[in-house]
């Protein structure tokens, strides 16, 4: 029942009954990783999404020179890799145990199975996704308005100190 409660507090399992989060439930495995461990990486082919019962995860993604950056802090509560509940694409980023860490793992096949043979979850899971997805993409669009400002803003300044040239020299 632990479990229930758990899926009940993430938005893509929100508006499923009780009988139904069971049933996904039962899917589910619990996955322990010791502080450090990765759980997946960046360009591996995505198979599961993890739910954080205890501990934290540190989400990393590399940038075009291989260099890892902290996108996120996960904790006790939160999900991770729903994507790969939708299709088998390559993990966006990366994802490690940042402390000692206990993950209900809800595999793609197995969630496949259970959504197929159930016409209402696979529908408030869809909705629920789209859902998600959407305000993910709001985010997204903020911080990329954000970030040009950031860069417009530096490029006038760089501009502006650029454009008073050499001191000149006192006679």
């Amino acid at each position: 029942m632990e479990n229930v409660q758990l899926l009940k507090r993430i938005p893509l399992f929100a508006e499923f009954k009780i009988t139904e989060l069971m049933n996904v439930s039962m899917v589910a495995q619990t996955v322990n990783y010791p502080a450090g461990e990765l759980i997946f990486r960046e360009n591996a082919k995505g198979d599961a999404l993890y739910v954080i019962k205890q501990g934290e995860v540190k989400v990393t993604k590399n940038d075009s020179f291989g260099e890892a950056h902290v996108l996120a802090y996960l904790g006790v509560g939160e999900y991770f890799g729903e994507i790969s509940l939708i299709d088998n694409a390559p993990r966006s980023a990366s994802a490690y145990a940042g402390t000692d860490a206990v993950l209900l793992k809800i595999k793609h096949k197995d969630f496949k199975n259970l959504i197929t043979g159930d016409r209402e979850i696979e529908r408030k899971f869809y909705k629920s996704f789209t859902g998600v997805l959407c305000e993910r993409l709001r985010v997204a669009n903020e911080n990329l308005t954000f970030s040009r400002e950031i860069n417009r803003m530096i490029r006038e300044i760089d501009g502006a100190a650029g454009s008073k040239g050499p001191a000149s020299p006192s006679a």
